[in-house]
């Protein structure tokens, strides 16, 4: 280490020169470290994103299935849900949907702010708490703004819509049939994707024919994704989709480079800057206190000579 003196024969601030210096040569490593905090927030965007896509994927599971619209009577016996249930049941559904396609819509279209970069140590110092907050509030908004995973998943699901289940009775065969509809497309509207549920129209249907209603809803295939129901179709998307998000914050096959790893170079990329800026601080220091043993000797030789002609 090297020992640092810092002034007192020359009378000079050494401590505050060598920091500006330095304050200079940490340019890059600021650099870095905006990078890197900017690649964690997008990685906890997505982590966010992930929860709500599991949450929703988990609350439809079992109604994907047959079974998942049955229940057991008084005697024990295995029997469809009533018409209310089911309309309930149904409800349920489309309310988990329309808040999931909401976060997905209000991701896609947040806004991005330009000049809201992530703050440096040194600017957060000279800034108060509330507004440290509100500055990364705006540095944060939008990283997944147009997402390519986040937009898949959403027309995805905004295309169940218009979508037929193949093999299914016909008069039941698409979700218009029983009752279910989207508004019409607006660019950047919150409603964008959005199920809008004509209850009448669902009750029907299932006084009608509640098999085919079941069947729409919960149809599986092997082969074939269009012979699907609904609620299969939907689980799967989302399914695909948390895998990609989790694939992107940490790696896998046939993957771009993980967030992870991108965040792990940088933060070897720092170390090693550091270690560079240190040994730069270090020669400064041996600098200075070279420039202050010279003034000492130059001192010394002036007081002595003074004192030759006394």
């Amino acid at each position: 280490m090297t020992m640092r003196i810092t002034g007192l024969t020359s009378g000079m601030d050494i401590d505050s020169m060598i920091s500006k210096l330095m304050k200079a040569e940490h340019i890059p490593v600021d650099k870095l470290l905006q990078k890197k905090q900017t690649l964690q927030w997008k990685k906890e965007s997505y982590s966010s994103i992930n929860l709500k896509l599991s949450s929703f994927r988990e609350s439809i599971s079992s109604s994907r299935f047959s079974g998942g619209w049955n229940k057991l009577d008084a005697a024990g016996d295995t029997v469809r849900l009533s018409e209310d249930e089911m309309v309930t049941k149904v409800k349920d559904i489309l309310s988990k949907y329309n808040d999931l396609v909401s976060n997905l819509n209000g991701t896609l279209t947040e806004d991005v702010y330009r000049g809201y970069a992530p703050l440096t140590s040194d600017q957060k110092n000279d800034m108060k708490d509330s507004d440290i907050a509100a500055w990364e509030s705006k540095a944060k908004s939008g990283l997944l703004r147009n997402d390519d995973i986040m937009k898949k998943a959403f027309n995805e699901l905004r295309g169940l819509a218009s979508a037929k289940v193949t093999g299914a009775d016909s008069d039941y065969d698409t979700l218009s049939e029983l009752g279910i509809t989207t508004p019409q497309y607006m660019k950047n509207s919150p409603e964008n994707g959005k199920l809008i549920l004509d209850e009448a129209k669902l009750r029907k249907a299932i006084k009608d024919n509640p098999d085919s209603v079941v069947q729409a809803f919960t149809a599986q295939s092997a082969t074939d994704n269009t012979a699907k129901g609904f609620i299969q179709r939907a689980f799967e998307i989302v399914d695909t989709a948390m895998i990609s998000v989790s694939r992107k914050i940490s790696g896998g096959m046939n993957t771009a480079e993980s967030l992870n790893s991108q965040i792990g170079k940088i933060e070897t990329k720092v170390t090693e800057w550091n270690a560079k800026l240190n040994k730069k601080e270090d020669r400064y220091y041996k600098m200075f206190s070279a420039m202050e043993k010279a003034i000492a000797n130059g001192n010394a030789q002036s007081s002595w000579l003074a004192q030759q002609f006394q």
